[in-house]
């Protein structure tokens, strides 16, 4: 269990271009499990437990989708998303947030093991202890902080 009371998910987290490993050499989406699931980002992410807002830049190493879309439909298996952060800008102070639009890599990446007929909810956890440490991006993290069985067709 998480510290939401949530089972862990199957999911890595990696940070920055310069990172190797499996995230990289992840075969592109073919999977191997019948069915498939979704990532939201639709915006019901607790705030009380520091969770934001993300937007999914790239979906294995391809465009996510047209502007506005808040859900992705995937097959079920082994997927990278690269994600950016839309945490609200109350929670910085002016330097903060220049130093924020400044950032050479504003993304991340997170492996996810979709599952068939589940949908998760992708949102961005921001570090308070490292709310300080922006330009290099350590202050926030990709997570999936819920998931629900529904069907996926």
């Amino acid at each position: 269990m998480n510290v939401f009371g949530l089972p862990f998910l199957s999911l890595a987290l990696f940070a920055g271009p310069a990172v190797a490993g499996p995230a990289q050499s992840a075969p592109p989406s073919s999977s191997k499990a019948a069915g498939c699931g979704r990532i939201s980002i639709f915006d019901v992410a607790p705030r009380s437990q520091d969770i934001y807002r993300a937007r999914v830049m790239n979906i294995d190493g391809r465009l996510a989708g047209p502007s506005g879309t808040k859900s992705f439909k995937l097959p079920a298996g082994h997927h990278v998303l690269e994600v950016a952060e839309l945490i609200d800008p109350e929670q910085f102070n002016d330097v903060q947030r220049r130093q924020r639009d400044m950032r050479a890599n504003p993304y991340k990446e997170l492996a996810v093991d979709v599952q068939p007929n589940t949908t998760y909810l992708l949102g961005a956890r921001l570090i308070t202890a490292r709310r300080n440490e922006i330009i290099d991006g350590s202050y926030w993290e990709p997570v999936l902080y819920h998931q629900n069985s529904e069907s996926c067709q």
